[in-house]
């Protein structure tokens, strides 16, 4: 048993390049259950019921080393909280200025962007992510619930 614990974590390590472990893991997993794009804050929470023990910055440098070798997505929203994507293929997103939900949107005229952004700049475009801004429906009908 303890070999084959051992060849997944060398394989972890050798397909990912950082080693695999149980809270590691379950930092993934939070990630790819969840229905939307979650918090670092979230995340801890979620993965804080499992394993009590661990701290919040183990969370958050893990959840950045996903980001960086493209396991997940994060979106950093300047002073507000990142949020993290399970997604990881090319797709558009609709942030609500209220209450900064983020929602997955395939938005195919922003392909076209791409092709324009390339003749305009002379840049090769390897990728790109959109992000709409707006108000959500559940804000707005709050909002018109306050009026």
């Amino acid at each position: 048993m303890a070999e084959a614990a051992d060849s997944t974590e060398t394989t972890d390590r050798a397909e990912n390049g950082f080693r695999m472990t149980p809270q590691r893991a379950a930092i993934l997993e939070a990630v790819r259950a969840a229905d939307g794009h979650l918090t670092a804050g979230e995340i801890f929470e979620r993965v804080h019921r499992r394993y009590p023990s661990i701290a919040y910055g183990t969370v958050y440098r893990t959840l950045h080393l996903f980001a960086e070798r493209g396991i997940i997505l994060e979106f950093p929203f300047g002073d507000e909280a990142s949020r993290f994507d399970k997604r990881t293929d090319r797709h558009d997103h609709v942030r609500c200025t209220d209450c900064g939900v983020l929602v997955d949107v395939d938005v195919p005229t922003a392909l076209f962007a791409q092709h324009v952004a390339e003749d305009q700049t002379g840049f090769r475009i390897t990728g790109h992510q959109t992000v709409f801004s707006g108000v959500c429906p559940a804000c707005r009908s709050r909002a018109s619930a306050a009026t």
